[in-house]
């Protein structure tokens, strides 16, 4: 029972993994296979981040997210319909410029936190720092078994496209499931783990940002931060929705951009 945690992780890629080569030749039924492959992505990503957070809280010395049973990698404990599935979908469906969700957020307590005002900036920075470690060894991963691919196929070179809306052409090659899945999986892991990091730093509530912002600013400051947590994601959503928060969303434009010239650079 204590492997069954791991083995649910296999799942989705595994099963688009065999029905692949049924479905590859019709653009519809390709395009749902993507989307399956993008939201498993990112709701692992999220359990990444939200376990990051629960981790540093309990090396702080707050146990509360222990207690409760959410310093795991069991899905099921982590994940929330609407954050994980109905959102994420909801947004590549529509295109968005970002697409991103999140799972069901790790309970913590700052007042067992041993030192203010480290281990709540700590606390706060370990989500969108997994995040970026997360996109970091996916852009590695995928130079490594690019150059492996392209070494074994001459005649069908895979490169970096960042287009998460365009599922990837690979040509009659052995294996293809294989190579569809793991290539899918890394080029949307740099993708949402980028965005995720650096959308988690904007200092607005309750983005991990505005942790940072609140556990370093003067008492009257965070005050207000508390009032403004209570309304702060349907302000967040409506925010988005008026592409106010743009600018912040350029660093992730940069790192990406640059990601795809190196990896390019390398297979080419």
């Amino acid at each position: 029972m204590k492997k069954l945690p791991l083995c649910l992780w296999l799942v989705i890629p595994v099963g688009i993994g065999l029905i692949y080569p049924y479905l590859k030749q019709e653009p519809q039924y390709l395009e749902w296979l993507t989307i399956g492959l993008l939201i498993y992505v990112l709701f692992f990503s999220v359990v990444i981040h939200e376990l990051s957070h629960g981790l540093a809280a309990y090396w702080g010395g707050d146990s509360t997210a222990k207690l409760a049973g959410r310093l795991t990698f069991n899905p099921i404990s982590h994940i929330s319909i609407v954050g994980s599935i109905v959102v994420p979908l909801g947004l590549y469906l529509m295109q968005a410029s970002a697409v991103f969700g999140w799972a069901k957020p790790v309970p913590f307590n700052p007042v067992n936190l041993r030192q203010h005002p480290r281990d709540q900036v700590m606390l706060a920075v370990a989500g969108p720092l997994s995040n970026f470690t997360l996109a970091y060894l996916c852009f590695n991963l995928y130079i490594i078994m690019g150059v492996v691919f392209n070494r074994m196929f001459l005649e069908s070179p895979i490169y970096l496209n960042l287009d998460m809306f365009t599922p990837l052409s690979l040509g009659q090659v052995p294996f293809e499931a294989f190579w569809f899945v793991l290539f899918e999986m890394l080029s949307f892991g740099m993708i949402i783990n980028v965005i995720l990091g650096v959308f988690n730093l904007i200092p607005f509530p309750p983005l991990d940002g505005s942790w940072i912002l609140k556990a370093l600013l003067p008492k009257k400051i965070t005050i207000f931060f508390g009032k403004l947590q209570q309304v702060g994601f349907i302000l967040l959503i409506i925010a988005l929705q008026f592409h106010l928060l743009h600018v912040f969303f350029y660093p992730a434009i940069i790192i990406l951009g640059l990601f795809q010239i190196i990896a390019n650079l390398c297979l080419g």
